[in-house]
């Protein structure tokens, strides 16, 4: 399956934000997400998932960030951050947004491929597909907003006004799940410290 921005966007804002660990109050928790905590409950259960649509599509998980729950992790932190920016700067994204991105997705994958597939690829339970492509659209607007255009220099003083604004939504992430490496080029090194789950996928 072809490469898209699905895959590419996810963890843009996420990977270069501040990490600490837990508090005892927060016992449960896998991530705080500007105050909005991730239980681990919720992890488990996305986790589970993911693991059932890998064995019905026999998805390819090889580039993912880390294990598969570090990877879902990743993802729900990355929904629920853009999700906060998305609301603060008042943008939106309709359900025909989605339909007409994963339709594009389907169109240059050359191929028939179901949400399942597309989920698996990226690291995500099936459920919380449609929920990153809305920030995947999310976070497009919101360069905009920022004055990212068709020019590089736009686009790049939009997508540092965008990290700046990323940065006073806090993540707090419970070491056991890995510390992110702000400077991460690839899935193999996006971990300073890979964490209880080291860097090897989950197994089949």
């Amino acid at each position: 399956m072809k490469s898209t921005r699905v895959r590419v966007i996810l963890a843009a804002v996420a990977a270069g934000a501040a990490l600490t660990a837990c508090s005892p109050a927060q016992a449960g928790a896998v991530a705080i997400v500007g105050g909005e905590r991730i239980s681990a409950g919720e992890l488990d259960a996305g986790v589970k998932e993911f693991e059932a649509a890998r064995a019905r599509t026999g998805g390819d998980t090889s580039g993912l960030r880390g294990s598969v729950p570090q990877a879902v992790l990743s993802n729900l932190i990355s929904i629920e951050q853009v999700g906060q920016l998305s609301e603060r700067n008042g943008v939106t994204v309709t359900e025909s947004e989605i339909d007409g991105f994963l339709a594009q997705y389907r169109s240059q994958a050359g191929q028939q491929v179901t949400d399942e597939q597309i989920a698996v690829s990226v690291g995500a339970p099936p459920s919380k597909l449609r929920d990153l492509v809305r920030i995947t659209l999310a976070e497009q607007k919101l360069l905009q907003r920022f004055g990212a255009g068709q020019d590089d220099a736009s686009r790049q003083a939009a997508s540092q006004k965008l990290a700046k604004e990323a940065e006073t939504i806090k993540i707090v992430r419970n070491p056991r799940y890995g510390v992110v490496n702000p400077q991460a080029q690839s899935g193999a090194d996006y971990y300073v410290d890979a964490g209880r789950f080291g860097r090897l996928q989950a197994a089949s």
